[in-house]
């Protein structure tokens, strides 16, 4: 895959998952944008070809597969979580990965779905 087809297909998704979960998260500033200004980066964008990589490997109508394999793959490299395997933004509801995962899952077989 050449470097600007990875680039439009990583924008698909991104478009794909602020058209679902950014339109209801809670980090959404009045005006649309994102909240999160330069407190910190959002889960999402911050992990999204990895993201992409291991729930597009899933094909499973339960969610608990892929909350699994995100705390394995993604949390477990994340730098919010400590080394015992805690993390203060997802125990607090603020990971916005972990909050809105069941969107996130819906947003990217939305976008396999219309590419096959």
């Amino acid at each position: 895959m050449t470097d600007r087809v990875k680039e439009e297909t990583d924008r698909a998704y991104w478009d794909a998952i602020r058209s679902r979960v950014c339109s209801v998260c809670l980090d959404q500033a009045n005006d649309g944008t994102c909240g999160l200004g330069r407190r910190r980066v959002c889960a999402i964008e911050a992990h999204l070809p990895r993201l992409v990589e291991v729930l597009s490997s899933i094909d499973s109508p339960r969610m608990d597969e892929y909350v699994a394999a995100v705390e394995a793959e993604i949390c477990g490299r994340c730098a919010q979580q400590d080394s015992g395997g805690r993390c203060e933004l997802r125990d607090e509801g603020q990971c916005a990965l972990y909050t809105y995962l069941p969107l996130v899952v819906e947003a990217i077989e939305e976008v396999r779905g219309a590419a096959s």
